[in-house]
């Protein structure tokens, strides 16, 4: 499709019709998402200021690991808020994602459906991390901290939390790479391949941190007096904070993901108005037809015939020989005139 001449903008994605009549839902729900990327970066902030402190606490003493640990509780009651805010508006965005992802042809509908199937599998995850992370908070630490003998099924919790945390960040991540796979600037390919695969390879690091403190933690129960109550209590401060690592590491990711959303999202704006521009050159509309000319107010009535020469009357030759209507020479024995085709006989 041409463009107009001198248009400001390089070429972008262009919505096929109906699209181009309304606003398309894809750019809807980019932009929403943008709102769920700024949400994801909160909770990854919060949660790696409770994660690395609660990792770093098992080298303090132990009044300020139990102290650490209200501080912990609270910030994980408004963590749990954010994540029902981030929720709605992700469940918001890939509804609208869904619903036009027939808008930018065949490429981008295949992709954004692998985004939704991991949008549900990484929701399913990260609200089973974060039930168990709730339950851990209130019944837990009692169990791990009062353990009587043997290694309580609670001690691995930590450990689960942060698996299930870790594949629901993955499956996030891959969400976003999928949803603008096709639209996004081509320069930026990289930007959100390389995003995608920062978020499970930190969330790898998270698992192994927990990994080697739960490690310790099942050595302590199996051997009852190689670990004191103080460092019983930094240790289990550093389970149930740093399972909130991997979502804190992610925020690299949701970092280099905003960009991106932020540059496709001007990308199909200016395909938009593209569009919009060329409105009038668009094929799926029918060419302009011109309207009928109006009537005229007035018609003049026909010409009327020469005074003294009836239509019904023939015309006769005057004996010069000439046509009474042109005034032309006529033979004498000619019937019409060949000039103008006026009778000059009477039959």
């Amino acid at each position: 499709m041409a463009l107009p001449a001198g248009y400001p903008y390089a070429p972008g994605p262009m919505p096929y019709m109906p699209a181009v009549l309304v606003k398309p839902e894809t750019i809807s729900g980019i932009r929403t998402y943008q709102i769920g990327l700024v949400l994801d970066i909160v909770f990854g902030v919060f949660a790696l200021l409770i994660g690395l402190p609660a990792i770093l606490v098992t080298t303090s003493n132990g009044e300020s690991a139990i102290s650490l640990a209200a501080i912990i509780g609270a910030a994980a009651c408004g963590l749990v808020i954010v994540f029902v805010i981030n929720f709605i508006v992700s469940l918001t965005s890939v509804l609208k994602m869904h619903h036009g992802a027939d808008e930018y042809g065949a490429e981008h509908a295949r992709n954004a459906t692998r985004g939704v199937l991991f949008k549900w599998i990484g929701t399913g995850l990260s609200t089973i991390a974060t039930v168990l992370v709730v339950y851990l908070l209130i019944t837990g630490s009692f169990f791990l901290i009062g353990g009587g003998g043997g290694v309580p099924s609670t001690a691995f919790i930590p450990l689960l939390v942060t698996a299930f945390w870790t594949g629901g960040v993955t499956c996030k991540g891959q969400m976003y790479r999928h949803m603008v796979r096709a639209l996004q600037p081509p320069e930026l390919r990289f930007r959100a391949d390389l995003a995608s695969i920062l978020i499970p390879a930190l969330g790898l690091v998270g698992l192994g941190v927990i990994g080697y403190a739960t490690a310790r933690l099942v050595a302590a129960f199996q051997n009852p007096g190689s670990l004191t109550g103080p460092e019983g209590t930094q240790l289990v401060v550093a389970l149930i904070g740093g399972t909130f690592l991997p979502p804190g590491f992610a925020l690299v990711g949701y970092i280099l993901f905003l960009s991106v959303y932020l540059r496709t999202s001007d990308r199909l704006s200016q395909g938009l108005a593209q569009v919009h521009a060329a409105m009038p050159m668009w094929p799926g509309y029918p060419p302009a037809m011109a309207p009928p000319p109006p009537a005229p107010y007035f018609q003049y009535p026909p010409p009327a015939p020469p005074a003294g020469n009836p239509v019904s009357t023939p015309a006769i030759p005057t004996a010069s020989g000439t046509c009474p209507e042109c005034r032309r020479p006529v033979a004498p024995e000619a019937t019409f005139c060949m000039n103008c085709g006026a009778r000059l006989r009477a039959q």
